[in-house]
């Protein structure tokens, strides 16, 4: 037999392995016992803080409301790195859950679901776009469809280590509108992990809304500083 036969065994045995076993897993950050399936123990449940109401960019001759589910902390940082990184949908659903009940209490009202998307080159690295599984999460919950409405254009600098101006200045122009028949005249949810300064946000939406969508509201998992 091959390797890559061999290798598709052992793939599908620990893909059995964990749904078998999924329910007895600890917390996904310090592998505490959890007693619940919500894969976050108690203590690390604790030091999660949830974000309240939104902020809104003004500029460019539009007003765009962003939300986040949470304040980026340890805590957030290894759930989102997880997934990122890792492909730890444990710590996606995690992430997905307090996206749902920012939405829910912030009375947050969609048509369809879009995410920020990644280059080509970025999605070869890590295998996916965790923006995209996030949306589908909250699309599969929310009963309301995903699209990928967008493409990013070209390869910019690594955000991290930015200042506020040069973070803006790097995402000009770097994102292109796909799909238009789909978000013409529709109230489009933008999902990201992180909002920081809201630059990427602002950028997408401000594609969309210049090509016929109705209204567009940007929801990440976390909000970060500089």
């Amino acid at each position: 037999m091959g390797n890559g036969f061999i290798k598709n065994i052992k793939y599908l045995c620990n893909c059995l392995l964990d749904v078998i076993y999924s329910d007895d897993r600890g917390c996904v950050i310090c592998n505490e016992y959890v007693s619940e399936n919500r894969n976050l123990c108690t203590i690390c449940l604790g030091k999660v803080k949830k974000c309240k109401g939104y902020f809104e960019i003004h500029k460019e001759n539009l007003n765009i409301r962003c939300y986040s589910a949470t304040y980026y902390s340890y805590i957030i940082k290894r759930l989102i790195l997880n997934l990122k990184y890792k492909s730890d949908f444990k710590s996606g659903e995690v992430l997905a859950r307090y996206m749902l009940e920012a939405i829910k209490n912030n009375g947050i009202g969609f048509d369809i679901i879009t995410y920020v998307p990644l280059t080509k080159q970025s999605i070869k690295k890590r295998g996916y776009n965790q923006g995209r599984y996030l949306a589908k999460f909250i699309g599969d919950e929310t009963n309301k469809k995903v699209y990928r409405t967008l493409k990013k254009c070209k390869e910019t600098k690594d955000q991290i280590g930015l200042g506020k101006e040069e973070r803006w200045s790097n995402l000009k122009n770097s994102f292109q509108f796909v799909n238009l028949k789909c978000f013409q005249n529709k109230r489009i949810l933008i999902v990201d992990d992180v909002i920081t300064t809201g630059a990427t946000g602002f950028y997408c939406a401000k594609i969309l809304m210049e090509n016929g969508a109705k209204n567009v509201v940007v929801l990440s998992a976390a909000k970060s500083s500089i």
